[in-house]
């Protein structure tokens, strides 16, 4: 079905059941604003239309998906259905921005889906925020409150977006953290006698930890181990762990796997010490941000205790 049909049957839907639904608010006694409740309508409209047109073709693509990433996967084939409506291309800086993101936390063969599923979720967190706006307009059609909560639905259409974000802020303060460790390691294996590859591969196999740095550093050594080059393992690392300090550790151990030479080692001391200030630093801008977000729990424990503490003394001094 076409966009301008959906829409063109939402309206005619809604202005059959409007009057209906109106008189019999009204006999209840409720106030309604009539042009309130035709946008409730046509949006109801629109989402019921939304979904039977894309349950048919999205449902597998929305079973795929992990309900704890997304809650609402059973409805975000309404989503997809309004991306197919507005005909969105997925080729704005919003979406290159996106698929680095992705890349960094999905295999690249599915990098596309993902960005597909969370344009979907965006908008069907939005449809749903204008439905509560509907329901506020039927009740009562002041302007202030309509758009309030129309700007809620907006917050809530990048909620995917944000949730991305915040993955990959904790992804990189995780890679900040380990990348110190990881370099001493290969310093002191190099100083020893083994070669960079070497020295990857073991501490790659050693390192047990469960964490985004040494999951993506296996995937590199098995890439080296079944056929991929040096180059190719490096740049997978590089894509999965997207930050300065990875790439510029990279650069050098692709350099010595190359031509080789024993410069590596004055290289990784530099690096290990850059990398070891790094780490400090990330650590005191997560205590300074843990401290700030500690400041609104404190005041509303403040409130309850004033509240606590006065109480009594109004209470007194309304019975007198």
């Amino acid at each position: 079905m076409a966009g301008d049909e959906i829409v063109a049957t939402g309206e005619v839907v809604a202005e059959q059941v409007t009057e209906q639904v109106a008189e019999q608010v009204a006999e209840s006694g409720v106030m309604v604003s009539v042009p309130g409740l035709i946008y409730l309508l046509i949006i109801f409209a629109l989402i019921f239309l939304l979904y039977e047109k894309g349950k048919k073709a999205y449902t597998p693509l929305c079973e795929a998906l992990d309900k704890k990433d997304y809650p609402l996967r059973a409805l975000t084939v309404i989503g997809f259905a309004f991306m197919d409506l507005i005909k969105y291309k997925y080729n704005t800086s919003i979406d290159r921005k996106l698929r680095r993101q992705l890349l960094e936390i999905k295999e690249a063969e599915y990098v596309e889906f993902f960005l597909r599923a969370t344009w979907a979720t965006g908008a069907t967190y939005f449809l749903v925020g204008c439905m509560i706006s509907g329901a506020l307009a039927a009740v009562a059609m002041e302007l202030m409150i309509v758009l309030a909560v129309f700007g809620f639905a907006l917050l809530l259409a990048y909620t995917p977006f944000m949730d991305l974000e915040n993955k990959i802020k904790e992804r990189h303060n995780s890679i900040v953290m380990d990348l110190p460790d990881f370099s001493n390691k290969l310093l002191i294996l190099s100083g020893a006698g083994l070669s960079v590859y070497a020295a990857i591969v073991k501490v790659s196999r050693e390192m047990t930890k469960d964490t985004p740095f040494y999951n993506a550093l296996r995937h590199s050594v098995y890439l080296m181990e079944n056929g991929g080059t040096p180059s190719q393992a490096m740049d997978d690392l590089n894509n999965s762990c997207n930050i300065p300090e990875v790439r510029r550790m990279t650069s050098v151990l692709l350099q010595n796997m190359r031509s080789g030479g024993s410069e590596v080692i004055l290289l990784l001391r530099e690096l290990s010490k850059e990398l070891w200030n790094n780490r400090r630093a990330n650590a005191k801008k997560i205590a300074e941000e843990a401290g700030t977000k500690l400041l609104f729990p404190m005041m509303i424990m403040l409130l309850a205790v004033i509240l606590i503490v006065g109480a009594p003394a109004i209470m007194s001094l309304s019975l007198t």
